[in-house]
């Protein structure tokens, strides 16, 4: 039977043990496991050895490379030399790979070709193109395998297969040696040369006969448990229980898994949480180490063509540092970061150096000179922002340098990560890849960062081991569970290889078709895992939650099942009833003896006799926010406003802004207060703001408000110049032509701050915002006063301006007047700029329920401010406009009489007022709910407002704020 395999093993190298036995191998670790097993079931062994067939030729052949000068390439050399050859007939005319179908993929399927061909023993002129489906295919194929073998043989260097050429016919350094092998067949005609004239005739071959699932008919070595489960999580929960039920060590188990990546993240995530040490035959991702993951952030950084946010959610992670720049906190390194208005593009992290120069202070200063330093330090080991054809080389130097600059390494596989990388880039310079597209190039970077594994290893003592259907099962653990018996991941689906068609393999002797290949490879799955012993428990997840379908098992689940019950019949359906009910996440020990968390213990205490409790008043008392939360619905749902809603209490939230000389409030705050009181609450009151990240619209090279800011800067400059110099009866004398060189100066300057998408984007955008010039300038020419303030700025000292309205209401106010003309003596207009659409600003609207204030209010304080500061004791302010110098705002100017001061300080008065008695509802005006930065917090709570609004318990609470909707 098959688990006497390692009895026949260890019977013949005793027999003999004064003989040196060489045991060839897959992997070292496959070895070292088959000579534990021995040792552990059956005594020492004196003697035996274990050796690759690559390492034992290695060695036969080390000695004569040495004095020929040459050097052993391995299989990722090889794959560049081919990848470098590839590309150099692609530049020919008729080839049958262009240059853009040479991807990492194409590359492998041909590399893997020129493989199977040396190692069947064909060497170029053995070819013939009709071997071959098509005869272009041929001649590629025969051309690529001759340029390969003369790229070995011109620099000096030879593969694996090419090694059979040093191994002498006769080894006599062996002669007393016994080389044994299970199975010949799955060895390259090539290899079987090499095994023989290393070995000779002293080969012995011990084939293993049982398979699996056969193998588990002997009861007297192995016992056989079955179960399913509700999705993978699940599955893998359950094995964990029944692990940790057991009396046995975590040493005494293994895990062979199916699909090796989607169980083995769940298992590494369940036993970090459990703090159950495992090993892993496969290693896990390079995602799993913080320098695995800011390598391929940054990969994706170059690849998204320098978008800040890749670089963003390295910062934010903590993937990245620029510590060793200076030492500014990582918030506000993010902060500057997202407010940079950069967004991707490398030209554009030049802002990056406008903002440095520009006179900044404080920590955001800081931040931005560091990240200036950073990024050019970044860009100085990058190839020009010209050059669009890179080579792996140069990204993976690029790669190296920020990981080894810009990450802190947490544990030993972030070391190993740096370390992997500086090893290929060392086998890389050997070969010299040649230049690629940059897309191309970081593909390829991207793949070997992806390859790399870390945490593999095989069993260890006192640990867990986790392994693969293609490497596990060979532990000689007592307790085995095979997880993720499913149809789709056991069975293999039958493929031709994409270069080599099972056609053309039929001609080209010793190269084994698909058939063939797939033949051996179940074969060697069922005779490794028939050596199991022990407990062996098989598994699979029955359910997929995520695609809400249900999975079909195995058969070769379904033949053990049969073995186990002794029905030889038994279909799916009887399966499904020896399985009996799947496991869910949660444990279904009627006992809770086998409890594997908190979460089992939790969901235990709730689910009794198949049903499921009222688990609240256990939520209460361990949360005690879930009872506010209780009382707070209920409050809600009650037709009087509560607190809940916005109507506080002024006994224990006090808001004070009328005579109070500590506090002061802008227009804008009032006009925000009177469109949403709650908004007005969250900014000003609780002072929660919105993120403040700068969007950036590829399609556009200014947002909203640096177009606003350049048009207003264009506006001064030319003004202010105008002013200065010599008027014709009371009016400015234009020039446009100093008007457009201003243009032109202000928008240079704006594109040195802020690069542009693209020249096109740029030059469109230009366009429009000459034609918005040239409308001020018309608007300008009809305009009867001189300008005389500029960004007036409403303090006294320094400090905010006390503003005292008509009903002897005083106010603290701060804000900028963006314009101020005499229009006669003693009167003057004050001018608000806009640059969005007037639509809003109805000539029937004059306060607009409160809701535009400034004009009214500016008219106020700046007729006090003219006559307080001595610039004007007799000052009238008696208009006042909003501008719309623009192509939007189609050269409209939107004024108002400034005559109805008594409605104004009513008016504020009554906002005050609704502010003090802690009035903070939200807008019942549903249309606004849709552009606030607060619409995620509030949901739905404008339209329950809107509801309970005219309701008669809610009058004396909304008093002052309905009050404002009378001043239209």
């Amino acid at each position: 039977m098959n688990h006497n395999w390692f009895a026949d093993l260890y019977e013949i190298c005793n027999n003999d043990p004064f003989r040196r036995k060489i045991l060839l191998v897959d992997h070292y670790d496959q070895g070292e496991q088959w000579l534990n097993r021995i040792t552990k079931e059956h005594g020492p062994l004196l003697g035996v050895e274990t050796e690759t067939l690559r390492s034992l030729v290695m060695k036969r052949t080390k000695l004569e490379l040495v004095k020929r000068g040459l050097h052993l390439l391995n299989r990722k050399q090889t794959f560049w030399v081919v990848q470098n050859l590839m590309v150099d007939m692609a530049e020919r005319q008729d080839k049958y790979i262009p240059a853009e179908m040479i991807t990492p993929g194409i590359v492998q399927s041909f590399h893997h070709a020129i493989e199977e061909l040396r190692g069947a023993g064909f060497c170029a002129s053995e070819l013939s193109i009709t071997f071959f489906e098509h005869e272009q295919k041929g001649l590629y194929i025969t051309e690529l395998l001759a340029l390969y073998e003369q790229w070995l043989e011109h620099n000096h260097f030879t593969d694996f297969a090419g090694l059979l050429n040093y191994i002498p016919e006769v080894d006599r350094s062996v002669d007393n040696h016994l080389f044994i092998h299970r199975d010949m067949e799955r060895f390259s005609a090539v290899e079987k040369e090499m095994l023989r004239r290393i070995a000779g005739d002293r080969v012995l071959i011990l084939p293993q006969t049982g398979a699996f699932p056969s193998s588990l008919q002997n009861v007297d070595h192995v016992a056989v448990q079955l179960y399913h489960a509700t999705g993978t999580l699940a599955e893998v929960r359950e094995a964990f229980r029944r692990i940790c039920s057991t009396n046995s060590s975590f040493d005494q188990a293994e895990i062979v898994v199916s699909n090796y990546e989607a169980y083995s993240e769940a298992i590494y995530t369940l036993s970090q949480a459990l703090d159950i040490p495992c090993t892993f035959s496969q290693g896990l991702p390079v995602t799993y180490t913080k320098v695995g993951k800011a390598a391929l952030v940054y990969l994706e950084w170059l690849e998204c063509n320098y978008d800040v946010e890749c670089l963003l959610k390295a910062l934010r992670h903590d993937y990245i540092s620029f510590h060793h720049f200076g030492a500014v906190d990582k918030a506000d390194l993010i902060l500057a970061l997202e407010q940079s208005g950069i967004g991707w593009g490398r030209q554009r992290y030049s802002m990056l150096e406008a903002a440095d120069n520009a006179e900044l202070k404080g920590r955001h200063a800081e931040a931005i000179g560091l990240l200036n330093r950073a990024f050019k330090g970044l860009f100085q080991n990058l190839p020009d922002a010209h050059q669009v054809t890179w080579t792996p080389m140069m990204i993976l130097h690029s790669l190296i340098n920020l990981l080894e600059k810009h990450t802190v390494s947490s544990s030993e596989a972030d070391s190993l990560v740096i370390t992997e990388l500086i090893d290929q880039m060392k086998l890389l310079e050997v070969v010299s890849p040649r230049t690629l597209s940059s897309e191309t190039a970081l593909r390829y970077v991207k793949d070997m960062v992806e390859g790399i594994r870390i945490f593999g290893s095989g069993p260890s003592c006192g640990k867990l081991h986790i392994s693969s259907l293609q490497d596990g099962g060979i532990s000689g653990r007592t307790h085995t569970y095979i997880l993720g018996m499913s149809n789709e991941a056991w069975s293999l689906q039958l493929r031709q290889d994409p270069v080599l068609l099972d056609m053309e393999r039929k001609s080209l002797d010793g190269l084994l078709l698909s058939t063939e290949r797939t033949e051996n490879i179940i074969r060697e799955r069922e005779t490794r895992l028939g050596l199991l012993s022990g407990q062996v428990t098989l598994s699979y997840s029955s359910y997929d939650p995520a695609e809400q379908k249900e999975i079909i098992p195995a058969f070769a689940l379904l033949q053990a099942a049969r073995i186990v019950t002794g029905d030889s019949q038994m279909d799916l359906t009887g399966l499904g009833q020896v399985l009996g009910r799947p496991v869910g996440y949660m444990s279904i020990d009627p006992n809770r003896e086998h409890l594997l968390d908190g979460t089992d213990r939790w969901l235990g205490r709730f689910h009794t006799e198949g049903e499921l409790k009222d688990g609240f008043s256990s939520l209460r008392q361990s949360f005690p926010f879930a009872a506010k939360l209780e009382q707070a619905e209920k409050r809600i749902n009650e037709g009087t406003l509560s607190e809940y809603e916005g109507v506080l209490s002024t006994d224990t939230f006090t808001v004070s802004y009328l005579n109070n000389p500590e506090a002061y409030l802008s227009v804008t705050q009032l006009e925000r207060y009177a469109e949403c009181p709650k908004r007005f609450f969250f900014s000003q009151v609780l002072k929660l703001r919105a993120k403040e990240t700068a969007e950036f619209d590829r399609s556009k090279w200014l947002d909203a408000a640096s177009r606003g800011s350049l048009l207003h800067s264009i506006f001064y400059h030319y003004l202010k110049e105008m002013s200065a110099g010599p008027t014709n009866e009371g009016r400015l004398k234009h020039d446009e032509h100093r008007l457009q060189e201003i243009t032109e100066q202000v928008i240079r300057e704006y594109e040195t701050k802020v690069p542009p998408p693209t020249p096109h984007i740029f030059h469109k955008e230009c366009d429009s915002l000459r034609r918005d010039v040239a409308i001020f300038y018309q608007m300008e020419q009809k305009a009867e006063g001189r300008p005389r303030f500029f960004e007036l700025e409403l303090t006294i000292d320094g400090q905010p301006m006390s503003v005292m309205l008509d009903n002897g209401l005083v106010i603290r106010m701060k804000g900028f007047v963006d314009r101020v003309d005499e229009i006669g003596p003693h009167k003057y207009k004050i001018y608000d700029y806009k640059t969005g659409s007037p639509a809003k600003y109805d000539e029937n609207e004059y306060f607009s329920q409160g809701t535009q204030l400034q004009h009214a209010l500016y008219a106020v304080a700046v007729e006090q401010w003219l006559k307080h500061t001595g610039m004007d004791t007799e000052a009238r302010v008696v208009e006042s406009a909003y501008y719309f110098p623009t192509e939007r705002g189609k050269g409209d100017e939107v004024s108002r009489v400034q005559n109805k001061t008594v409605e104004l300080s009513e008016l504020v008065g009554h906002l005050l007022a609704s502010m003090e008695s802690g009035t903070f509802t939200a807008t019942t005006e549903l249309k606004r709910c849709s552009y606030c930065d607060y619409g995620v917090v509030c949901k739905d709570e404008s339209e329950r407002t809107k509801a309970k609004w005219n309701l008669e318990p809610n009058t004396p609470l909304l008093h002052h704020i309905k009050e404002v909707e009378r001043f239209g």
